[in-house]
């Protein structure tokens, strides 16, 4: 049991209020794990949808909020089972690097393929008045496409 707890652990999906969990199924079948999160929402779920308990119930016998549930239900209505698995949290990716800035900087580096973050830091910051740290604006263009570079054929082979 312990290697399943390290295991739901590592993929952040260890129930960190098991102890709240009060359906019986948790608490007569051992098949049911109440540290597993994914299946303690996936039965919360089938718990109110097919069973047809009220959602404040329903969220309480499984350690939830009404309003968790709520969510818990929205995610997978969207994405199905994905949708209860845990997404990171925090913002995803730089936020001042809007479209016209990344397509400026590509051009940019295009045109001068030998000039630094320093100097494309620099020159975002003049053309549009947005302070992004260089390290930034280098991990951009080592995600650039690269251009191939024309070959030479003498002809012979």
């Amino acid at each position: 049991m312990a290697d399943k707890r390290q295991a739901l652990e590592r993929a952040r999906l260890l129930n960190p209020k098991a102890d709240r969990v009060r359906s019986l199924l948790f608490a007569r079948i051992a098949f049911f794990d109440p540290f597993d999160k994914l299946q303690v929402k996936y039965e919360m779920l089938r718990c109110h949808e097919v069973d047809r308990v009220a959602p404040a119930e329903a969220a309480a016998l499984f350690g939830y909020t009404r309003q968790g549930l709520y969510q818990v239900r929205r995610a997978f209505l969207e994405e199905g089972m994905a949708g209860l698995l845990e997404k990171k949290r925090g913002r995803r990716g730089p936020v001042k690097c809007t479209p016209e800035i990344v397509a400026f900087i590509a051009r940019d580096k295009q045109a001068h393929p030998v000039i630094t973050g320093h100097e494309l830091t620099d020159k975002v910051f003049q053309n549009f008045g947005v302070k992004i740290h260089r390290r930034t604006i280098e991990k951009l263009v080592s995600a650039l496409p690269r251009r191939k570079k024309k070959r030479r054929f003498s002809g012979k082979r």
